[in-house]
């Protein structure tokens, strides 16, 4: 690559820090679409690489983590085809009738079913499938359906860190780092649990008035047929087989050598067959935007590599402090702070360079699993912290029931602070 050719002069690392930020910035104006933005960005990186020597469009493509674009295809497309039987729906119908009206435990049953799903499946997508469901039984029983909407987004959060495949930060920096599976689940799963346990605690104690409405139309609740929501049971059968198997790939990756990535497609790949559909058709649940931006941001973080910005940046972070652990609680924080006000995706790109050289100079994996905590948990502090917040208040106007900042901050913000001053105490305990 050019940085091996040309030396590096702080022209090119002034360039590519104004790129950098000229991207952001459209990014998270809102001005442009995020994945229009962050072409624009890729567009001026690579053509000031050319002009200045710095960066080639042969450096973009060896920047691009292609294992995590491919890994993401494969699962949108094995949610799309599995949300097309009324899977979703009828786990979310079977929840609400065991609760049998109660608000609580309607509360805790969805929210809980949201989170567990969400360690497996983007929580975008489940989202998408249980906030109509929730807002269409609250109006049944005529109670408000805010406090359950709030829980399912939150907690849905919360449960995507808990596995390398719930959340795409958590995608990224497995790949980054080299962690498998196994390794994800056992640091970041009893710091998860422990901050559920916390939020639906919360969740009891700041909704208490609201637990006390007296719900209607009980009877119609339980009329409910679960299996009419139901569109193909013997397909709905083979995808669950599917995601059984892709789960012990991925959970014995370290003995088979299987790449998650490769799992990830050939359970995409074996629902697309078994689906018989166009795959014209099967492609739609892509979010084929989504993957754009996330190689438009590999791009953008490799042109800051190339010209040593992020290696002087880890440098910096490395002088505040040489205890490791002090130096992983300034990530967690800085990074759930950053995540609390933009996407977490592109603060994880950014970070996973920087954390990738630290973690080299102590020699531990410590600041990884800080980050993923980090960018996972302080996605709850603001409404627009996260993917899954921002889907949830969008559904909220759209449905009648609109989500105020107040109320996100009721709620979201102190569970938020609750859930990384947790991943702060597990670090400590982890080390």
């Amino acid at each position: 690559m050019y940085e091996e050719e040309v030396g590096k002069t702080d022209l090119p690392q002034i360039i590519t820090i104004v790129i950098f930020a000229i991207s952001y910035i459209l990014i998270f104006s809102g001005r442009l679409d995020r994945s229009a933005a962050a072409l624009l960005g890729l567009f001026m990186m690579v053509s000031a690489g050319y002009i200045f020597g710095f960066f080639r469009f042969e450096d973009l493509l060896i920047h691009v983590d292609w294992d995590v674009v491919i890994l993401l295809f494969g699962m949108m497309t094995y949610v799309g085809l599995m949300a097309k039987t009324g899977f979703f729906k009828y786990i979310g119908i079977k929840a609400i009738k065991l609760s049998k009206g109660n608000p609580w435990l309607i509360f805790l049953y969805l929210s809980l079913i949201t989170t567990f799903i969400s360690m497996i499946i983007d929580n975008v997508t489940t989202i998408l499938l249980v906030i109509p469901l929730t807002v269409e039984v609250a109006e049944m029983l005529d109670i408000n359906p805010i406090p359950i909407m709030l829980g399912e987004s939150i907690l849905s959060n919360v449960g995507g860190v808990g596995t390398m495949v719930g959340d795409p930060p958590n995608i990224m920096i497995a790949f980054a780092s080299g962690f498998n599976f196994n390794d994800f689940v056992v640091h970041l799963f009893p710091p998860v649990l422990t901050a559920l346990f916390i939020s639906t605690l919360l969740g009891k104690i700041i909704y208490r008035k609201w637990l006390r409405e007296k719900p209607k139309n009980i009877e119609e609740l339980m009329k409910l047929e679960e299996f009419r929501y139901i569109k193909n049971k013997r397909r709905m059968r083979f995808y669950l087989y599917i995601l059984f198997g892709m789960i012990v790939l991925f959970a014995t990756e370290s003995y088979t050598g299987i790449s998650a990535a490769f799992i990830a497609l050939a359970g995409g790949i074996t629902a697309l067959i078994i689906s018989r559909e166009e795959p014209r058709e099967a492609f739609k649940a892509v979010e084929w935007s989504t993957l754009v931006f996330f190689i438009a941001l590999f791009a953008l973080v490799g042109g800051l590599q190339e010209t040593g910005v992020l290696k002087q940046l880890a440098g910096g972070i490395a002088s505040i402090s040489s205890n490791v652990i002090l130096t992983s609680i300034i990530i967690l924080w800085v990074a759930g702070l950053s995540s609390s006000f933009v996407d977490n995706i592109p603060i994880t790109a950014a970070f996973i360079p920087i954390v990738s050289s630290l973690a080299l100079d102590y020699n531990s994996g410590l600041l990884w699993w800080a980050l993923a905590m980090g960018v996972g948990m302080g996605g709850n502090i603001t409404p627009i912290g996260s993917s899954a917040g921002v889907i949830t208040l969008s559904l909220s106007k759209r449905y009648g029931h609109n989500i105020t900042n107040r109320e996100w901050l009721k709620f979201g913000t102190i569970t938020g602070i609750a859930s990384m001053t947790v991943c702060t105490l597990f670090l400590l305990i982890i080390v």
